[in-house]
């Protein structure tokens, strides 16, 4: 009987200990998900890159959904994508730091960590010399009431920043004016709208981007 007792606590040890201390939590929400013993992990599952203050993540061997969120040094999840069929995807961070990638797949559900370094000075409003047009994911997401929408564009472009609703009705101008080469900061304040889907569409010269964005109040 003593020995019974033990095997079936080594098994209970062995079995809590990785899902409660090491499953992504994905900003609270655990996606696709239903239960604990549905969490799978799999070493070399999730590969990052930094380029800037974007990490490219990349959930190897997955054709499907993927998942994936940005943790910062104190434990706080910085950015998040909850599913996507793009692989790689790119998180983008607010400051530099040592950060961790949590991301997985499904069918069957496989998960995995990665740590990732970002060692700039920072961006700040109207940076110098960025080389590509882009548009960044908003942070927070979801939020409530105000986000902050990032771009950059390498060449003096007329700019349009306009949010839409989730039936394409335009509800907000934020940019509509010619803009100097460099990166860019607006705050999208969405206290006279109500919780749902929007998508904020940034066009500038022949450059079109949309990107997904909840309001959850």
């Amino acid at each position: 009987m003593k020995y019974t007792i033990l095997f079936l606590a080594i098994g209970l040890i062995l079995f809590f200990i990785p899902i409660n201390n090491s499953r992504p939590t994905f900003n609270g929400n655990d996606p696709g998900c239903s239960g604990g013993g549905c969490h799978t992990f799999q070493d070399g599952l999730v590969q990052a890159s930094v380029n800037g203050l974007d990490v490219q993540v990349t959930v190897v061997g997955a054709s499907g959904v993927v998942a994936g969120e940005l943790v910062d040094g104190s434990g706080t999840v910085v950015t998040y994508i909850n599913s996507t069929n793009s692989n790689p995807f790119t998180l983008t961070a607010t400051n530099p730091g040592n950060y961790i990638v949590n991301a997985g797949k499904s069918g069957p559900l496989r998960w995995d960590s990665a740590s990732v370094n970002i060692v700039i000075t920072g961006v700040s409003s109207n940076s110098s010399n960025p080389t590509s047009f882009m548009l960044y994911n908003n942070y927070p997401n979801p939020f409530n009431p105000t986000t902050i929408i990032k771009y950059s564009i390498p060449e003096v472009s007329f700019t349009s920043l306009i949010i839409y609703n989730e039936l394409g009705k335009e509800v907000s101008t934020l940019i509509n004016e010619t803009k100097s080469a460099g990166t860019y900061e607006v705050e999208f304040n969405a206290s006279n709208l109500s919780s749902g889907v929007y998508y904020y569409k940034l066009q500038a010269g022949t450059f079109t981007e949309t990107k997904k964005m909840i309001l959850a109040k």
